[in-house]
Parts: C-alpha cells; structure tokens; sequence
C-alpha cells in the first residue's frame, strides 16, 4: 500500500469518527433542547399558579384592610361618644 493510500485511509477514518461525534453531540443537544422544553414549560406553569395566588392574595388583603379600616373607625366613634356620654 502506498504512503498516499495510507494516508487517504487515516483521513477516511478520522472523518467517520468525527462525524460520529457530531452526530452524537447533535443528538445530546437536541435531548438537551426537549429538557429544556419541557423545564420551562414546567416553570411557565408554576409562574402561572404563583401569579394567581399573588392575586388572590391581593384579594384578600384588600378585604382585610377594608374590614379593619371600618374597625378603627367604629372604634374612633366608639371612643369619641365615650367622654360625651361621661359629661352628660
């Protein structure tokens, strides 16, 4: 066999590895690329269901800061009727 034969055949094999690798390194992202898919589609999810216990949250405070402002302000009454009811 020739030194050119020899040298074609290194290269022929030396191609066939390196496409084996590219190929394997292809298909390892494209396993990667679903992963990621579907991790955020997982996230997307979680994101969701965060946003709407934040709103019900909001909700809720609301409710409370109404109920205890109507509070403070029977209170006020309460307490301002107290000293006139003592001088009567």
């Amino acid at each position: 066999m020739s030194r050119l034969q020899q040298a074609s055949d290194r290269l022929k094999a030396a191609l066939e590895r390196l496409e084996t690798v590219a190929e394997s390194a292809i298909d390892a992202k494209s396993q990667d690329a679903n992963a990621d898919t579907a991790e955020v589609e997982a996230l997307r999810g979680q994101l969701s269901a965060l946003r709407e216990d934040y709103d019900r949250l909001c909700q809720t405070t609301e409710t409370v800061s109404n109920r205890l402002d109507g509070a403070v302000d029977q209170l006020k009454l309460v307490l301002d009727e107290e000293p006139a009811k003592k001088q009567a």
